[in-house]
């Protein structure tokens, strides 16, 4: 395989050298061998044998059949599939060189377009469905091209960065454009609730008082200006500043946002 071939999903890609495991497992073959004909010479004189003597002799064979187990599978994995359709990208590997578990062996794009990757804290995890619309920009365009997406996977595992708990979400990118290459920077807005033709203050205006919050609004009243507490309940908070006003304004109340001292 070389960058730029078209691979197909569950197509072979490469395969290991499965020489090394092949010969461990002739070896655990015959070791497994060697265990269970003298388990079966101790069973002749089983009544004779001490209750720790016989779990002894059937623990050794069991551990001489789990290797054997554990090394067929590793043969099982010595094929590399393509996860999707795509094209390979990137080639870290040439034939005959060392591959271990911590590298990668070629990169593969999907032709079913990118997806984003991104680690949400697990205080915000519950807001994100499966679904969910959200806007994203990238560091190597312009700050006002718009990118759509949709939340299309939540892993139910948790990620521990730095002692926080975070949940890895994939976010597949709706908005097609051919600038677009794997490895970008990206910043990502997701559209968790919505509300239209809403009443809705500045986060500044609300005010909190032992747990019940409040709006001041300026009245007018014979060219004198006052201000009048009132209670409000507090709905959606946006990402512009406002926070939605579900009862205690009828709206065209001059909320009053931050007051400044005379000096």
């Amino acid at each position: 395989m070389e960058v730029g071939d078209k691979v197909t999903a569950g197509q072979k890609i490469a395969k290991i050298n499965d020489s090394v495991v092949r010969s461990q497992l002739t070896e655990a073959l015959i070791a497994l061998q060697i265990q269970q004909e003298q388990l079966d010479l101790k069973r002749r004189k089983w009544d004779a044998l001490k209750p720790e003597e016989k779990e002894a002799a059937k623990l050794t064979v069991e551990s001489a059949r789990a290797t054997t187990w554990t090394l067929q599978k590793q043969l099982k994995k010595n094929i590399v599939y393509a996860p999707v359709d795509g094209i390979i990208t990137k080639k870290y590997l040439e034939e005959g060189e060392m591959a271990s578990m911590a590298t990668p062996i070629v990169s593969v794009s999907g032709e079913k377009g990118f997806e984003i990757k991104a680690n949400i804290p697990e205080s915000d995890i519950n807001k994100i469905k499966i679904g969910q619309k959200g806007q994203s920009t990238f560091d190597a365009f312009l700050s006002d091209e718009i990118f759509e997406f949709e939340v299309t996977k939540i892993e139910p595992a948790a990620t521990i960065i730095q002692d926080v708990v975070y949940y890895e979400v994939t976010f597949k990118i709706l908005t097609q454009d051919n600038r677009i290459k794997s490895g970008m920077s990206t910043d990502i807005d997701i559209l968790t609730a919505e509300k239209k033709d809403v009443l809705a203050v500045s986060n500044q205006a609300i005010k909190n008082d032992e747990g019940n919050r409040y709006v001041e609004v300026l009245e007018v009243k014979d060219e004198v200006k006052t201000t009048k507490k009132v209670n409000v309940k507090a709905g959606l908070r946006g990402d512009d500043g406002m926070t939605e006003i579900i009862s205690g304004l009828n709206g065209g109340e001059d909320v009053i946002t931050f007051t400044k001292e005379a000096k």
